[in-house]
């Protein structure tokens, strides 16, 4: 369930940003692709129950790498859009994030929308590690990445579309 709502919360983001109709549709297809690179980490790292050692993390961060890898190639606007997404979802607007710590316009929109999409729902939902937070906790948390981890126009763009008055 988690890539179906990454891919509607993912259009409307775009949507609020004012692009295109078949950009949005594109971004919404591709926004589930975003973790594919995980098929190559081990499930030893994946699964997991504590904190990963500093090596773990490394290996888990190739995910990006190897997900681009992967989709690089396709002739298809959706796979090519998954591949620039995946490889750049994990870049931060304040150039601190991985594979290449690139930063602000110079991260694809595409992954700067899906990134604030995926902490959004990954912070709102239950997993076997952690309880889901309340919408409200998410909206603070983000607003309090504006400009380091998140694009400032994606987290207006986020509030804007989920519509709460918390995240506003």
């Amino acid at each position: 369930a988690h890539i179906v709502r990454i891919g509607k919360l993912s259009r409307g983001i775009a949507e609020v940003l004012g692009l295109g109709e078949p950009e949005c549709t594109i971004i919404e297809a591709a926004a589930p692709m975003h973790d594919i690179g995980k098929i190559g980490i081990p499930d030893s790292i994946l699964r997991k129950s504590g904190s990963l050692t500093d090596a773990e993390r490394g290996v888990m961060n190739n995910h990006t790498l190897i997900g681009y890898e992967i989709l690089k190639d396709s002739s298809s606007p959706f796979v090519q859009r998954g591949a620039e997404i995946a490889l750049a979802h994990h870049e931060k607007f304040d150039g601190s994030g991985y594979p290449y710590g690139i930063r602000g316009q110079d991260i694809p929109i595409s992954a700067r929308i899906v990134a604030v999409a995926d902490v959004y729902d990954a912070l709102t939902s239950k997993r076997d590690y952690k309880s889901a937070w309340l919408p409200s906790q998410a909206c603070e948390y983000i607003a309090g990445q504006e400009g380091a981890h998140f694009d400032p126009e994606c987290v207006k763009a986020l509030f804007a579309r989920l519509k709460t008055e918390v995240c506003n």
